[in-house]
């Protein structure tokens, strides 16, 4: 018996040391996830004035001699959503990829392989992953919520020519990984409508203005084919 309890002993502690290697790892992992996109912000993003949107400015010229694909930088206000935009020659290639170039598990915010990166099409996709620490697309999430919804109305993205694209966002809602959402031409009106319809929140839009769409999509939730997504449509560039 006593031989038994040993073995037990050991056969425990070496669970648990394994446990606890893995939870380690996969700290150090969401820990250098958000250590390298802060160290990135703080060195190409400049605060003009504080909580005022179209006075930042995002130096390009220092992102693209970091790496040609960085297209844009995408930011909500008081969301953690500030991250590089990338575009890769597939879907595959920044699902898993930072930035740098190199392996990360959170990969980079990322549009649709079909889309220009000028962001000129009537649909624009942009992917990021649903990461448990609330980092990349995490928060889209929070936008059924009807407060959090009401209180971030608008999504900016900083483009390579020094201007700004300000879309407002009309619609939140779950819908399946092979949805026609995910298209990048589309009937405007008939997809805006789509958009409203059983959404979890939403707020009128005049779907005869046909300004450039966009789409952020997030997995719902782990393996599984459901997606959370923004719809947003262009107001304005600011230049």
């Amino acid at each position: 018996m006593k031989i038994i309890r040993r073995i037990l002993l050991v056969v425990c502690l070496a669970v648990f040391l394994y446990s606890a290697g893995n939870l380690a790892n996969i700290g150090y992992k969401y820990h250098k996830v958000n250590s390298d996109n802060k160290k990135l912000q703080e060195e190409v993003v400049t605060e003009v004035k504080q909580d005022s949107p179209l006075d930042r400015k995002v130096d390009f010229n220092q992102l693209k001699s970091i790496n040609e694909d960085i297209v844009g930088w995408i930011y909500i206000p008081n969301t953690n959503i500030d991250y590089a935009l990338l575009k890769g020659k597939t879907n595959d290639t920044y699902i898993h990829t930072n930035y740098e170039k190199k392996h990360s598990f959170a990969g980079s915010i990322f549009l649709d392989e079909d889309n220009n990166s000028s962001l000129t099409d009537s649909n624009t996709i942009i992917y990021g992953h649903n990461m448990k620490n609330g980092s990349m697309f995490a928060n889209i999430k929070k936008f059924t919520d009807q407060d959090y919804f009401n209180n971030h109305p608008e999504v900016y993205i900083y483009l390579p020519d020094g201007s700004i694209n300000v879309y407002s966002i009309y619609s939140t809602k779950i819908i399946d990984a092979t949805s026609d959402y995910y298209l990048k031409d589309i009937d405007y009106a008939s997809y805006v409508a789509n958009a409203k319809s059983s959404a979890k929140q939403s707020r009128d839009v005049d779907s005869q203005n046909t300004a450039p769409l966009l789409l952020l999509s997030t997995c719902y939730a782990h393996d599984t084919p459901t997606r959370s997504v923004l719809f947003a449509r262009l107001e304005k560039n600011v230049k």
